[in-house]
Parts: C-alpha cells; structure tokens; sequence
C-alpha cells in the first residue's frame, strides 16, 4: 500500500493541450488531455509526478522524477552490480546503495544487458567498468556511442564519447576491441579479474598474454597501466586461461592474435585508457540509445521505422534540461490496454519535448521498465509503476536519484529549512544541543542567556575559572551564570545598564550585530548600509561591520531595525557565516 503521506491531488487536474483530435491521428503525447494523479517532494531538490495522458484512442501511464542538481544535498549517480554477470531488482539495488548520508529516494533501471551483463559502456568516478558494445545497423538501439552522465563540473550531460583503449609494446601502441567479453574474429580483448569465472573462456584460434602487476588494475580514465608478461598461451592450446588478480590478460584473434605473437615472456607492456576531455573527471557514464530528444527537438538517433522504434512498449528514458543542472527519470508503462499502452520510440521523444527536455536517451524498456520511489515516511523504496511482466524484473544497471543531506538532529528543523546547514553544524561543533524534545524550536526569539551559552561554547570559553559579573539578576545558582559570566567577562557581552543583565530577554538585532562583531574581530567601516541607523546609534559600527562582510544583511525595505528580535535559527546563522567569512 502506498504511503498517506503522499500529496494526493484530489480528482483530476485536466490540461487539454489540443482540441479536435481524430481518432485517426496517432498517438501524440504533447496533444493529450493530461492529468497529474501525484506530485510529490521525496527530498529537496527531488520531485516525483504520476502523469496520465489520453487522447480519443489511447491511454498513457508515466512517472517522471525531475532532480535539481543545484539544490544543496542533491546527486544522480550510477549504480552497478556487485559482478559483471549478475543482475538485481532495481529496488533492491538501490535500497544497497543507501546508507547514512547517502539515501536513494528514486531508481530507474538503466542498460541493456545480455546474459546478466552490461551490453554497454559503464564508467564510474572516472574510471572504466565495462567497454561494452555499439552495435551496427540503424534499426539496432545502440547503434552510435552516446552517453549519459555527471560530466568534472556535477552537470548532467548526453553526448557521444571516444573510448579509446591500447597496450603498448617495444614502443608500438595497438588497440583494444574491449573488456571483459566475447573475443570474436580480429578481437583485442582486454580481461581482468572483474571476469565471471577468473578464466578467459576463449577458444584455441587465438593468442593470450598474461600480465602481473604490483596491484589489480586501475582503469582511469587519462591513466597509464604497467605491467610485466609473465605467461604466453599459444594459438592451438587447449589450456585455459587464468587471469590474475594483481593483472590482465590481452587475447586476440587474427590481427589480434599477429599483434600478440610478438611479445615474449619478461617483456614490459602497458595499457593507455582514455576518453573525450568532456567525459574526463566525470562521476559516471551509461552508455544507451538511441538518442531520442536534440536540441529540444525529436531526434532520433535509429531509424524511426524499425521494429524496435515503431512498436508501442513500456520506455525508459534519461533526460537533461539545456543547463544541464535538471535531470529527469521518465518511464510509460504498456502491454496493459486498459491502464497504459506504451509509446514507440517517436511518441516517447514529442512527450520527452514537451516536458522540456533538451537532450534525452532512451534505455532498456519493455519488461525491464522500472521506477522505484522511496515515498515520505517510508525507510524503502517500492515499485511505483506497473511492469508489464506483472512483477519487477532483475536488471543490470541503475540509475538513482541520491540525496546526501544528513539526518536531521531536531524534529523542527528538516533539511528544507533555510538554514538547516548553518543549524547541522553547529550541532556538530557542539554550539547547539536544542530542548529534550528534540525540537530546536528555530522560528522562536533567542533570549539573551541563550545568546550567552551559544557563544560560550561556540568560542570555547572556561566556564570553570570565572568572576561574578555583578548583574543583580544573574545569581550563581542560576543555570546559565557560568556562561554569561564567561561571556562577560571575556567582553564580548554586555548589560543593560544598571546592574541588570535582563537574561530572559530576547536578543535584539542591535545586540546580535555588537556581539559577533567583538567575538570574532570584525574590522569596523565607516561605510553606512542603513536609512533609519543613525550614525550616533551605540551599534553603528558593529551592525555595518557585519553587513559589510555579508553576514547579516537588512529587510527588503533596505531598513536595518535595530530593535527588531533575533530569532534561534538567525543567530545560529550569523555565528555560521562569521566563521567561514
């Protein structure tokens, strides 16, 4: 059962982008009648949307989750499975990949994959997974090498890419065809103990060089591999091959296998891996295709009227707005006539346009179609499109959407509050510890002997070695004596005039301004920022200090209002951006 904390829009919310459609008329996503079942926040930054679409023939079940890459504790990242070959449910992958600061709130399924593998290119944190394979022929999907990923500058990017991977020997550089697959007619292939199995697998028609390395090999992308041969099998030996944990093996076929016979065993040989400089540093890459949206524009890169473009079936699909700070998870269930019909490939990309998308890539579809969405007040993600197997099949790779913001320390402070951030590591420093209710209670006006603890642990002050202030309303059998006398007596506060300390009190704007800027040095200017601070006011300097240093800052109006209250979560900010000024 899905959670009730879900935003349910009560009805239909109908939008009818066209009038007068035909029957006759194919299916168009961006001329449908539509209409929003959900729309959810699943974390900040994080959007999830049960899109309905109809026209008079056909009927469309999508789910969209659109990712703000700005917003603050916001990631996509790739997930991969634990082996080559093995394949898992994309919510239990991505329930694997949660842990503390990094939990998985939406997962879609991501390539193409053939006997449990990848049948695309992966990379992760710059490095090389698996070369995978472009296959020829328009009306295959992957026909031309396009990736997605998180390019060096954390935006979101669809594009082709150049993998190029070689060993060289006696100053003679040779390609490699792949990694970790087939070896077919004139192959190069590359294995390393990431192989199911640990051996090869290959027939006799071919030569493998075996190579040992001080340490398992390191596919980074710009990196040079060195190693030393240690073991030669010929063409015509039945033996198989092992590979070595700290190494690699190089087998090849024809030309491959010509290139290979020259090496001797004690030779030096090194592997060169590299790609396009936009795809260097990047967090990850997914190969798929076809490419289905360019420049806002429907452009697909397979041939439209191919069997595996013009059919209507479930779809997945990766998208990016034109900055490339949005990402978009998008699926449309189908095989099910009375809930969802499935799009071809066509119709798929005017809806991908139509939502604004600037560049988008189709990936595994069909029975392989997944969203999985941790909804709020749940610990797990759950399925929340329909399959059209009727169950959620084990795929290959994933895609999540990942928010890194930690677990809140106050039941009143998430991490949508504005200065949620500021609040997080006060708590880390121990400047803040909040009620026993757990409640920080951040919208409430600090009082003065607040201000005083704050800043005595804030500043680290000996609370143990101390001297009566003298306020006649602070006596030593008060809670907060040893703060505010800490406080005082290290001059950073002060009373209220005739011997009162006026400890519950709230803090005044004025009274803040003056004690962050004697606390943490803040040079005095004799620039004014403010229309009603006049310049005989006892805090002038002070609250244009902390202006002018951009820790704190007026109202709309351009006022100041020096007697305004400062509130828990303000103060808390003004001593967080002292610090890090």
């Amino acid at each position: 059962m899905k959670q009730l904390s879900r935003k349910i829009l009560n009805g239909s919310v109908v939008i009818l982008m066209a009038m007068g459609m035909l029957a006759a008329i194919p299916f168009n996503a961006a001329a449908a009648a539509t209409t929003l079942k959900e729309d959810i926040q699943v974390a900040p930054g994080i959007d999830y949307r049960d899109v309905r679409l109809a026209d008079t023939v056909s009927h469309q079940a999508l789910k969209v989750m659109e990712i703000d890459l700005n917003a603050p504790y916001t990631k996509v990242d790739v997930g991969v499975p634990s082996a080559l070959n093995k394949l898992e449910r994309t919510t239990a992958q991505a329930q694997r990949y949660t842990q503390e600061g990094n939990t998985v709130v939406g997962a879609i399924n991501a390539s193409f994959f053939y006997s449990g593998t990848a049948m695309n290119l992966v990379s992760k944190n710059n490095r090389l997974v698996h070369s995978g394979e472009v296959f020829p022929g328009e009306d295959k999907y992957v026909n031309e090498p396009i990736a997605f990923g998180l390019n060096s500058a954390g935006k979101g990017i669809i594009d082709h890419y150049n993998l190029n991977i070689s060993y060289i020997h006696n100053g003679s550089q040779s390609p490699i065809t792949g990694t970790n697959k087939a070896r077919y007619a004139n192959n190069t292939i590359l294995y390393t103990s990431d192989f199911p199995g640990g051996y090869t697998g290959t027939n006799i028609y071919g030569t493998e060089v075996i190579v040992t390395l001080p340490m398992a090999p390191d596919l980074e992308f710009g990196s040079t591999v060195e190693g030393t041969v240690e073991a030669i099998r010929k063409e015509g030996d039945p033996t198989s091959t092992q590979i070595p944990v700290n190494g690699f093996v190089l087998s090849g076929n024809g030309v491959g296998s010509d290139a290979l016979k020259t090496i001797k065993v004690g030779d030096p040989i090194s592997l060169n891996i590299n790609v396009d400089d936009k795809w260097k540093d990047s967090a990850f890459m997914l190969a798929s295709g076809p490419m289905l949206v360019k420049g806002g524009q429907v452009s697909l890169s397979m041939d439209s009227k191919s069997p595996n473009a013009g059919t209507r079936a479930p779809r997945t699909a990766v998208a990016i707005d034109k900055t490339g700070s949005k990402v978009f998870f998008v699926t449309v269930d189908g095989r099910q006539s009375d809930y969802s019909n499935g799009m071809n490939l066509t119709e798929f990309a005017r809806y991908l346009v139509s939502m604004g998308a600037d560049r988008a890539l189709n990936l595994d579809g069909g029975g392989s179609t997944t969203m999985a969405v941790r909804f709020p007040g749940s610990e797990e993600l759950t399925l929340a499109n329909s399959p059209s197997d009727g169950y959620e099949r084990s795929v290959s790779t994933i895609l999540m959407a990942v928010s890194t913001a930690p677990k809140p320390v106050f039941n009143d402070v998430g991490v949508s509050f504005w200065a949620f951030k500021e609040i997080d590591e006060l708590v880390k420093k121990g400047t803040i510890k909040g009620f026993p209710d757990l409640s920080f209670r951040p919208d409430e006006p600090i009082t003065r002997s607040h201000a005083a603890v704050m800043l005595t642990r804030e500043m680290g002050l000996n609370t143990a070695i101390i001297s009566n202030p003298g306020f006649d309303d602070v006596l030593e059998n008060d809670p907060y004596y040893k703060d505010i006398a800490a406080a005082e007596n290290a001059g950073l506060l002060k009373g209220r005039g005739q011997g009162v300390f006026a400890k519950d009190s709230n803090l005044t704007r004025a009274e803040m301004a003056a004690i962050i800027q004697r606390a943490f040095n803040i040079p005095v200017t004799s620039q004014s920022f403010y229309p009603d601070l006049a310049s005989h006011h006892w805090a002038f300097n002070s609250i244009n200090a902390v202006t002018q240093q951009k820790i704190a800052g007026g109202y709309p109006d351009g006022k100041y209002k020096p007697d305004n209250q400062v509130t828990r979560a303000e103060f808390s900010a003004f001593i967080y951006r002292a610090n890090i000024r």
